[in-house]
């Protein structure tokens, strides 16, 4: 068996969809539902994100369309699109902390032969 083919073999029946194990070499699963742990703090955060990425970009154009940028539409429009982009890179910034926190993925060793 080829080092391809043994990594293969070993993602498969070690992780399937989700982190959930299985003894099986094949990765599909028609007709069977799989049980996903997600933490609640997980669910949590992206409910957050996902607010924070439709109310944030609208207050930020309304309050600085006519604050700041004395009704110039444009300008106020870009500031949105900076806000949510400013979102997005929190999101993932806080995705990568909490994978980071998990651990180190584990490393795998190759045999020479």
């Amino acid at each position: 068996m080829s080092s391809v083919e043994k990594r293969t073999t070993r993602t498969t029946t070690e992780q399937t969809s989700f982190g959930t194990s299985s003894s099986s070499s094949s990765s599909s699963s028609s007709g069977s539902r799989s049980s996903v742990n997600i933490s609640s703090a997980t669910v949590a955060k992206l409910a957050f994100f996902t607010v924070a990425m439709i109310v944030f970009p609208i207050a930020t154009y309304f309050l600085t369309v006519d604050r700041y940028f004395e009704g110039n539409a444009t300008y106020a429009g870009i500031s949105a699109a900076v806000m949510a982009n400013v979102v997005l890179i929190a999101y993932v910034a806080a995705a990568v902390m909490e994978d980071s926190q998990a651990g180190p993925a584990p490393v795998s060793v190759k045999k020479q032969q």
